[in-house]
């Protein structure tokens, strides 16, 4: 299963910076609703919708979307064969990724993307980017160049008054879920200031502590998730995608900074973004201030130990797998 996982995104993920492939002129993707009209508590589900007379293999959305008034729920791709791929979501836009190992020819429906009204208010939902991706002869994903994009934008008008119960939905395909991570709630009593002064106290206390063992802790990981010598990181999407870099010297740098061992040259990378680094038990990866996330989860200001076939991302997009040379 993670093989077919770091398969699949080094096959969809990677097209943004791989080799053209020109498409049809009618070649075309938009966004579509049923309707428009909505209570607060109903379920909206809108279309993602493509035209292609080039089989693919995979396809991306992005739709931005009010978090007051709408919560995405899941997106779900009729087409044979295409599989989900679970990517981190952020508050606001849906993000949507598919892949097939076999090629595919579309003419209707890419995906159903289905959110729950939350309040009265008008709203619109935008389709900010999609594409259609190919595999190349070489092996690697290639965007579908010259693919227009049509209608963008979908009005909604939800009422306030609560709409009646509906039952679930019948999903077909290949399931996606686009939960957002959970919001803070806003708001404190005056009382729990004074608390939350001690508390922040404490724990900038604990913190430095914490930071301190830790640099002296790092020989608890455990010994049997080691990679035997021989480690390297297999670019799968971003700069450098489809080349495998050897960890023969340790440490390394890796950010936007050219002095870097691996200059990544991404808006969404900072100069000196991350640090590999290795110890009597195995490899560790430091973030060093950037938006870096190990397997989904984010690395902030801390080091994380590397095992065999973790997916790291840098940024927004540069995407690699840990694993052996």
């Amino acid at each position: 299963m993670r093989s077919f996982i770091a398969w699949s995104m080094a096959f969809v993920l990677a097209f943004a910076f791989a080799g053209n492939v020109n498409a049809q002129t009618s070649d075309s993707i938009w966004l579509t609703a049923g309707t428009t009209a909505f209570k607060t508590g109903e379920n909206v589900t809108v279309t993602v919708n493509a035209v292609s007379t080039t089989p693919i293999q995979g396809f991306t959305f992005q739709i931005r979307y009010d978090p007051a008034c709408l919560k995405p729920v899941n997106a779900s791709s009729p087409v044979a064969g295409m599989n989900g791929l679970p990517l981190p979501q952020l508050s606001g836009l849906v993000d949507g990724s598919y892949a097939s190992t076999t090629p595919q020819t579309v003419n209707g429906v890419l995906a159903e993307v289905r959110f729950v009204t939350l309040k009265g208010c008008q709203t619109n939902l935008n389709l900010e980017s999609a594409a259609l991706a190919i595999r190349t002869t070489e092996g690697f994903a290639a965007p579908l160049a010259g693919v227009a994009i049509g209608e963008r934008n979908i009005a909604l008008n939800i009422d306030k008054e609560a709409g009646i119960a509906q039952p679930p939905q019948q999903e077909s395909g290949s399931v996606l879920s686009l939960a957002p991570p959970p919001v803070a709630e806003r708001g404190f009593p005056g009382w729990a200031v004074g608390i939350l002064v001690v508390l922040l106290v404490a724990g900038m206390l604990l913190g430095a502590f914490l930071w301190l063992r830790t640099r002296n802790a790092i020989s608890a990981a455990p010994m049997d998730s080691a990679l035997p010598r021989g480690a390297a990181l297999h670019m799968k999407h971003g700069p450098y995608a489809g080349k495998s870099f050897v960890l023969n010297k340790l440490p390394i740098m890796i950010g936007r900074d050219p002095q870097n061992d691996i200059c990544l040259n991404d808006p969404h990378i900072i100069p000196q973004h991350a640090r590999i680094f290795e110890t009597s038990n195995g490899y560790y990866l430091m973030d060093l201030g950037g938006e870096t996330y190990v397997n989904g989860q984010m690395v902030r200001r801390n080091s994380t130990f590397l095992k065999p076939g973790d997916v790291v991302r840098l940024g927004k997009s540069a995407l690699f797998v840990f694993g052996p040379s």
